[in-house]
């Protein structure tokens, strides 16, 4: 017992020892708390209660002598605010009578509705020793602050919502895929102009297409005796027999009275018929030609053998007895030499060089090129997009319209150029293209000027940017005495109005160097300037 005694007696004792030992502390915190104090601290946010989205900003604001040194956060946290990735802020600093007043500004977004509290900010300094090194140290805190943020639904007058922040772009625009699928688009839309000109073309060829010399008696007996000499009369189906027969001579009575019977029934032929001269073949003969050729291909009825050989025979009389003379041939033999000779006339005549037709054409491009460059920088220059798009676009509707006005484009009168329209017309006003028309009938050309929609016709196609001009191009290379599809289209040509004055042979360049100070004068806006956002 006289041992617990001891022990109790000397830890009372020992106590007052242990709680005067930290007595020298309070003097090392009045230090501190003394340095903290001469730095003096304001925060305010430019709201408090602002809406979902906003924007606003810290003011912080630093007083302390100059003595001192003090390192204010670049970013400070400030969550549930979130600081401006692409606004860094701003600070101020003042000096006089020995005092620093600094001011920082950090832009915030609200990006949280609600009641809010910012987080202090700790702000570190240091006192500057005579020799400029760092002497005693402390920090100072800025206070949070409470905020109300509103929702984009809250208001207390408004019930509108309140207009969303400006949106930022997420995706970049990738400009090489897109000038890529335009170049892609393009090329596709001038090969499909470019064969649909060319299938025009083909159709209207065709139908201009020479007739053939061969007389029609001549092929009639020539398929009459292929048939006869490979014995389908006795071993073939008398219906197929039948309808060969029938065709054979619904086509040699087209081509020898000069209409189309293959599409005819027997009743149309009959009536038709009555009005030629047959010479020594009654009407009932073909009326029974044609009553047992119905009932045999329709019908089915069946025929022998010899009843299929007198059919046979009796076609082929109908042939010999109408075909024609010797001077009728000659005749038409004559009409026709004469009519092909004429169309090669007619192309040999009026078309104007390669040469000299692409040098209008660079011209008015160059033309059209150096008012679409105008237009384009001064564009650039006032940042006015509308105006930089009409530049180009109005260089597609000079290339439509160019010819429309007056006489010709302005390339066209500096070389001597004129869209003209021609006819071929018979000294007594018919067309000689009438099939009816006499062989001896001499034709003569005709030439006129093209009407201004003949004009404006030739040159839509081009108003089609990009593609229109690789077509016509394509057509140009493709079709007969390089006559473009637009030429061909609207019925005209580009003639040379000082032919057999000129001398010389046509020179390339002027064209070359028109085109590629053309293209320089377009490009040049793009490249140089762009178009403005």
């Amino acid at each position: 017992m006289i041992r617990n005694l001891l022990i109790l007696l000397i830890f009372v004792s020992a106590t007052p020892v242990w709680a005067d030992a930290p007595a020298a502390l309070p003097a090392a915190a009045s230090d501190t708390a003394a340095l903290a104090g001469a730095v003096h601290v304001e925060a305010k946010l430019s709201s408090t209660t602002p809406t979902f989205g906003d924007q606003i900003e810290l003011t912080v604001t630093l007083r302390y002598p100059n003595t001192y040194r003090v390192f204010f956060p670049a970013r400070p946290n400030l969550r549930p605010l979130l600081a401006d990735p692409a606004n860094p802020g701003k600070s101020e600093r003042q000096e006089a009578n020995g005092q620093v007043v600094e001011t920082f500004h950090v832009p915030l977004l609200v990006v949280r509705a609600g009641l809010l509290r910012t987080p202090p900010i700790e702000v570190p300094f240091h006192l500057v020793t005579a020799g400029g090194g760092a002497g005693e140290s402390g920090s100072v805190t800025i206070p949070s602050v409470k905020i109300v943020v509103k929702s984009q639904f809250a208001a207390d007058n408004n019930v509108a919502p309140s207009p969303l922040p400006k949106p930022r772009p997420l995706v970049e625009e990738n400009v090489p895929l897109e000038i890529g699928l335009l170049i892609l688009a393009m090329m596709m839309l001038s090969g499909g102009l470019t064969f649909l000109g060319l299938k025009i073309y083909k159709n209207r060829a065709a139908l201009l297409r020479p007739r053939a010399t061969v007389a029609p008696h001549i092929v009639a007996l020539g398929r009459l005796t292929d048939l006869e000499r490979s014995g389908r009369l006795g071993n073939e189906t008398p219906r197929v027999v039948v309808a060969e027969l029938s065709e054979i001579l619904r086509e040699y009575l087209g081509g020898r009275f000069r209409f189309y019977a293959l599409d005819m029934t027997s009743t149309e032929l009959l009536e038709r018929v009555k009005a030629l001269d047959l010479k020594q073949v009654r009407l009932d003969d073909i009326q029974r030609f044609a009553d047992t050729s119905d009932l045999v291909k329709f019908a089915g009825l069946p025929a022998t053998p010899e009843e299929l050989a007198e059919l046979h025979l009796f076609v082929q009389e109908v042939v010999q007895k109408t075909m024609q003379t010797a001077q009728e041939l000659e005749l038409l033999r004559a009409a026709e030499t004469a009519r092909l000779a004429l169309q090669k006339k007619l192309r040999l005549q009026v078309m104007a060089p390669t040469a000299l037709r692409v040098r209008a054409l660079a011209f008015d491009v160059l033309g059209g090129s150096v008012a679409t460059a105008g237009l384009a920088f001064l564009a650039i220059r006032t940042g006015r997009q509308g105006l930089f798009d009409a530049a180009y676009a109005l260089w597609f509707v000079w290339l439509a319209l160019r010819d429309a006005v007056g006489g010709s484009s302005p390339g066209k009168a500096m070389t001597g150029l004129e869209i003209a329209a021609f006819e071929v017309e018979s000294h007594d006003g018919r067309r000689a293209w009438n099939d009816d028309a006499p062989p001896e009938d001499e034709s003569i050309l005709i030439a006129k000027m093209a009407s201004w929609g003949a004009k404006l016709k030739r040159n839509l196609l081009l108003a089609v940017p990009g593609a229109g001009f690789v077509a016509e191009i394509w057509t140009a290379l493709a079709l007969p005495e390089q006559r473009r599809f637009g030429d061909q289209w609207a019925g005209t040509r580009v003639i040379d109005g000082r032919h057999g004055i000129r001398r010389g042979k046509l020179a390339w360049w002027p064209a070359v160097v028109a085109i590629a100070i053309a293209a320089i004068l377009l490009f040049a806006p793009l490249v140089l300037g762009g178009r403005p956002a």
